[in-house]
């Protein structure tokens, strides 16, 4: 079995995740990028591409799905669990790919503005993102994704609030790959910008947070030590 150790260099700014809405769309899928700190963004040579850079789709050249299921926060409730599917295939155009993201936040009790209890009631957060990559040269690619994505935090508003305690929003992403080199001696550098779009409101307009857009570049290389080790 050959063996890997991934070590990637990455740049992320962030803007401005600490006030924005809907941050479930930054929790990162995958074991493998997990394990490298997520940093992905010049790599994304496999499924979770459509989560970390689709431009990385349009080299693609195979049908391809993967799940995950993790029990979030297990020591503070059981009822907290993160999923996600992603899938990829390709075309004659370029590969399409997507994923769907579901967080449910577990049962809640609904209490009035005395705190009188008025029953309980499901939260959860929901996306579906859609996206495509495709070859610009033999060596460079470029992506993009479109996602809706839903958050319910309660059934309806308390007391004298008007809005709507849920909301439905959508936001899309724009992505570069570049390659260079051949076979295993490559060198990638990419880009991504994802999350763009239009404030996130629950009840109160006027109180409503940006999407939690984030910018990632990064810098990927693979070095050969043997035939049975690399490091990347």
């Amino acid at each position: 079995m050959k063996n890997k150790i991934i070590c990637l260099f990455f740049i992320a700014f962030i803007f401005p995740v600490g006030e924005a809405g809907a941050v479930f769309l930054l929790i990162a899928p995958g074991a493998s990028a997990t394990a490298t700190g997520e940093a992905q963004v010049a790599k994304a040579d496999d499924v979770y591409a459509s989560y970390y850079n689709p431009a990385g789709l349009g080299f693609q050249n195979k049908a391809g799905m993967a799940g995950m299921h993790v029990n979030w926060l297990p020591s503070l409730a059981d009822d907290l669990y993160y999923e996600f599917l992603a899938y990829k295939y390709p075309t004659s155009f370029g590969t399409i790919g997507g994923h769907l993201i579901y967080l449910n936040l577990g049962d809640q009790m609904a209490t009035d503005e005395l705190g009188n209890e008025l029953g309980q009631f499901k939260s959860y957060m929901w996306a579906l993102t859609t996206g495509y990559g495709v070859k610009l040269t033999s060596s460079s690619s470029v992506g993009v994704n479109f996602k809706v994505f839903h958050q319910k935090l309660a059934d309806s508003a308390t007391a004298s609030e008007k809005g709507d305690p849920y909301s439905t929003d959508f936001a899309f992403d724009i992505a570069y790959l570049k390659r260079f080199g051949v076979e295993q001696n490559y060198f990638n550098l990419g880009f991504t910008i994802s999350n763009i779009g239009p404030p996130i409101d629950f009840v109160d307009q006027d109180q409503a947070d940006p999407s939690p857009t984030n910018l990632r570049m990064g810098m990927y290389k693979e070095f050969k030590i043997n035939d049975y080790n690399r490091i990347n």
